[in-house]
């Protein structure tokens, strides 16, 4: 699993979006309250814990939860449905059977926003229908499904509860793994929870805790390796001055890995943030990764360093992220490196948001007795964008770039490059409700 730390950096920009497939105006749950923590000098800059979601968990037809909405109501429920053409040049991920081809999606999904002054949703679930122009024996009316989840409950000025869920079913084992590693075509799973709390226990102090808990599974025939991640991420932030904080951490993470040794895992770390201008912040936390597996002990470098920048039209950020956890289906427990980036366009027009993300992925076995080991890298790219052509009408597209290898010491050898271009358009209408 990829560390707390790097999906709520992400979020930092994600939440800033300002642009809905169904022309919303108001923002999004928790943007207003990030935005004027980024804006207003006087409040102190904290360590970035709360639980949220990665763009990845977002499919094309369900970005417009990302964006802001009009609000008749407190409570909206858009059920839509899109028709989509897409264009896969590796569609089993694996370069020793490379093929390409031509698929048509059409993609109910339902959305539901909920904004009061206590507490906030927003939700989405979405599932795939697939005709494949040359492999027709791979049409399938379920072929994928996603549902995203987030939501804070305010208990009161100073103690805010908050939570995020992200489930995927489909046959690119890619698509499940938190760190985009493949390893080919086979039908597979994932769900992520996240339950937090942030508490502002002195104009001055600060604590975040956060609780992960992922499943990965991997169905019928095929390599994947099946894993339970259990962990929890605790800072305590002191803001010394109005720019500058100090950051004090811990974090536990249990990983059961099923056909291999299970694995323990204590992070302490210490770090700073800083906020360099109104609009520009800095985080850095570092510290050691106690790991032991089967009773033995491995120690490695544990940290996250970011950027974040926004603009009038948008955020951009820069990640970086190392720390234990499991390389998808490779199995194995593992020190991962993560670099990744993200840019949000919202507002250069009316009614268009964009999402970029490149990213850089290394994960290596701790140690070389497991019975079965990971060396795997990647880079990956994906960009979105939705945009508003009418009041209940939107035009939705995206790119995919994979290039993924393995090393000799990797148990499981799987090299996969992959384009996927799919465009499409979208119909629903929004029920508002008091």
């Amino acid at each position: 699993m990829r560390p707390i730390h790097a999906r709520a950096l992400a979020a930092i920009s994600l939440s800033l979006a300002a642009s809905c497939a169904w022309g919303q105006q108001t923002p999004p749950p928790g943007a207003g309250q990030q935005r004027e923590t980024q804006t207003q000098p006087a409040t102190p800059p904290t360590a970035p814990t709360t639980p949220s979601l990665p763009i990845a968990a977002y499919p094309l037809e369900l970005l417009g939860l990302l964006g802001p909405r009009a609000q008749p109501g407190p409570v909206r429920l858009t059920p839509s449905i899109a028709i989509s053409e897409e264009y896969n040049d590796n569609i089993f991920l694996n370069n020793r059977n490379r093929q390409w081809d031509f698929i048509t999606n059409l993609t109910p999904a339902l959305t539901l926003v909920i904004q009061r002054p206590e507490y906030d949703l927003s939700a989405g679930y979405s599932f795939r229908n697939v005709w494949y122009a040359r492999e027709d024996r791979l049409n399938n009316a379920f072929d994928s499904q996603n549902f995203v989840a987030s939501g804070h409950y305010r208990l009161s000025r100073d103690l805010t509860l908050s939570a995020s869920d992200s489930f995927v079913l489909s046959r690119s084992t890619n698509l499940v793994s938190s760190q985009g590693f493949s390893t080919g075509r086979q039908e597979s799973w994932s769900n992520n929870f996240y339950p937090g709390l942030t508490w502002q226990v002195t104009p001055l102090n600060n604590l975040s805790l956060t609780a992960t808990y992922g499943v990965l599974r991997f169905e019928g025939a095929g390599t994947g390796a099946d894993s339970d991640t259990y962990g929890i991420q605790g800072n305590f932030t002191h803001a010394f001055t109005t720019r500058f904080s100090g950051i004090i951490g811990y974090g536990f993470t249990y990983l059961d890995l099923r056909a291999q040794p299970n694995s323990s895992t204590h992070s302490p770390t210490i770090g700073f943030s800083y906020l360099l201008t109104p609009t520009l912040s800095a985080t850095i936390t570092g510290g050691a990764a106690v790991t032991d597996i089967a009773g033995d002990t491995f120690v490695s470098p544990s940290g996250t360093a970011s950027i974040v920048q926004t603009f009038s039209f948008g955020a951009a950020s820069l990640n970086y992220s190392q720390g234990v956890g499991v390389a998808g289906g490779f199995g194995s427990t593992t020190d991962t490196q993560t670099v990744s980036a993200l840019l949000t366009l919202s507002t250069l027009v009316r009614g268009l948001l964009v999402t970029l993300g490149p990213a850089y992925n290394n994960s290596k076995s701790l140690s070389s007795s497991q019975p079965g080991r990971a060396d795997v890298r990647n880079v990956t790219f994906n960009i979105g964008a939705t945009y508003q052509i009418a009041q209940y009408a939107s035009l939705f597209g995206g790119y995919t770039f994979l290039y993924q290898r393995t090393g000799a010491s990797s148990s499981t050898q799987i090299d996969a490059n992959q384009n996927l271009v799919r465009f499409g358009l979208q119909f629903g209408y929004p029920f508002d409700f008091d």
